[in-house]
């Protein structure tokens, strides 16, 4: 789909495509957004009851904001989960993005057989490019026919107007399954933060089994096999971006520095994650930030070099992971995840394949930076609504089972496989096989979440790395103003994200001058974005953050 004709669908997305989901008219007015005080969403939510492992201690100690670091393999996994979680024999559907190569189905991919072997029945996943889901997710909500499973991420489900009413009218109500003392049926569920689970309240009603977030949205990577190769250092200033750039890039070679680095270059230059709080007590939006305009003029320099891979140029939505597995990309934000999943995906065919983060740094050198502070929970997965008693019942086992935290030989099947055959172990690693890199991939960990462990040993230095690098990053995280508050974006400011969005890209791309940018921003805040600073300034206020 071209850019125009997807700016097209999302506005139609923004003025009321989801009334045949929520039952609305389009005349109605834009739904105006809530918030609730964690405190108070403590009756709708599970009681949180740790699932302690006998015998099973981090090496590297994990606090608030650093996860738990395990250097070595648990020599035996504990099952979690002694009963098979659906009894019904019914095949049950799920939806889950995935960014990478889409694995052999049903009847052809062993994975899925020896899962759902120990599941009790058959999943069949309806798996979609997590480059693109916002459209895929968007058009099933207007259609009202979702599947029984459905994975949104957060980040994809706040650009989505009317989303709330939308899984209201769609998606079930997990309160009487999960509030309180309740979740002891499902004590793997019951493990999460808490605060995790308050994220999952949209509407007043609990309905997504949360993906618990660590506190870091993305870092910028490097291949650090290159660098060293070049003789280059880590960036420590966009100075030195401009300096990687021009030393990186060389298109004869298929060489590029940079893929997407927008909110890397947002973060250096100091504009916050959303809102911020001003030194005069009033609430200023990252639009609105003088740093975030000097980020926008900054990476429009990149695209202008010709320093930005060209598959970037050409799609802002384009998969970055594979020119960045071949050597052709220097330089992109990811989630932290993406670390061990690339090493994955490349080391087998390139052994020299070294992706390292890097330190966070402020656009002007030996400045202190900010990092962004994440929300509690990141993804959500929701159960179809209607389903009845005892199959709402079975897919929250579904989801339990999927929840089981490292150290448990549910976790190491759900990301592993089996032993033997999709990976083996050696020196006390996991070596994943070629039958595992074909068919083992993220889907049935998206059924559900769990407390973040690091703890993939089976890649020399990748714990130590990464305790290293979110213990420095630790110190530098922003103050958010809404922490441990549960906002649910007004519909018109959400309905503005993507609009916004485009336009930026295109002045990335040199398709509108960067002097439009200050039109744009008026644009957004006579569109909706005043009338969210009204709301958020209202909440703010009533929670004693202004």
């Amino acid at each position: 789909m071209n850019p125009t004709t997807r700016r097209g669908f999302l506005g139609l997305v923004g003025a009321g495509v989801l009334a045949a989901a929520t039952g609305c008219a389009e005349k109605r007015g834009p739904a105006q957004g809530t918030a609730v005080a964690a405190d108070k969403l403590a009756g709708l939510v599970p009681t949180r009851m740790p699932y302690e492992i006998p015998g099973l201690r981090p090496d590297l100690p994990g606090n608030e904001f650093v996860a738990p670091g395990f250097l070595t393999r648990p020599a035996q996994m504990v099952q979690a989960v002694t009963t098979k979680p659906i009894t019904s024999g019914k095949e049950v559907t799920a939806m889950t993005p995935l960014w990478g190569t889409v694995p052999p189905g049903l009847g052809d991919n062993s994975y899925y057989a020896a899962v759902n072997e120990r599941l009790g029945g058959t999943v069949r996943f309806n798996i979609s490019d997590g480059n693109t889901y916002v459209q895929k997710v968007s058009t099933l909500l207007a259609s009202g026919d979702v599947p029984e499973l459905m994975q949104i991420p957060g980040w994809e489900l706040i650009k989505i107007a009317r989303f709330t009413e939308a899984a209201n009218k769609l998606f079930a109500d997990l309160s009487p399954y999960l509030a309180g003392d309740k979740a002891k049926e499902f004590p793997l569920l019951a493990n999460y933060d808490t605060a995790a689970w308050q994220f999952g309240v949209f509407g007043g009603v609990l309905q997504g089994i949360p993906w618990q977030n660590e506190p870091f949205p993305f870092a910028l990577f490097v291949r650090q096999d290159i660098l060293d190769e070049l003789g280059l250092p880590h960036p420590k200033s966009t100075d030195d971006l401009l300096t990687l750039g021009k030393e990186l890039t060389d298109a004869k070679k298929k060489r590029w520095a940079f893929g997407g680095v927008d909110q890397e270059l947002q973060r250096a230059f100091g504009a916050p994650r959303e809102w911020r709080k001003t030194a005069q007590g009033t609430l200023v939006h990252k639009y609105e930030t003088d740093e975030f305009a000097a980020a926008v003029e900054f990476l429009t320099k990149l695209f202008e070099n010709g320093w930005v891979h060209p598959d970037i140029v050409a799609n802002a939505f384009a998969d970055q992971k594979a020119p960045f597995g071949s050597g052709q990309l220097m330089m992109l934000k990811d989630g932290l995840g993406s670390w061990h999943e690339n090493l994955g995906r490349f080391l087998p065919d390139n052994p020299k394949f070294d992706q390292q983060p890097v330190a966070p740094f402020a656009a002007t050198a030996g400045q202190a930076p900010i990092v962004w502070r994440n929300e509690p929970a990141s993804m959500f997965c929701f159960v179809k609504k209607g389903l009845g008693d005892a199959r709402t019942r079975e897919l929250l086992a579904i989801a339990d089972w999927c929840s089981a935290p490292f150290g448990t030989q549910e976790y190491e099947l759900v990301n592993n496989g089996v032993e033997g055959e999709h990976y083996k172990v050696e020196d006390g690693k996991v070596a994943q096989t070629a039958l595992g890199r074909k068919e083992v991939a993220p889907t049935y960990m998206f059924l559900s979440g769990r407390p973040p462990a690091n703890s993939m040993s089976q890649y020399d230095g990748l714990v130590q790395s990464l305790w290293d690098w979110q213990t420095g990053a630790a110190k530098y995280l922003e103050n958010d103003p809404f922490v441990g508050i549960r906002v649910e974006v007004p519909s018109k400011m959400a309905g503005l994200v993507q609009p916004t969005e485009d336009k930026l890209n295109e002045i990335y791309r040199g398709k509108r001058p960067v002097s439009e940018w200050k039109t744009i921003v008026k644009e957004w805040q006579e569109q909706g974005g005043n009338e969210a600073r009204e709301f958020y300034s209202k909440v703010a206020k009533e929670n004693g953050r202004l």
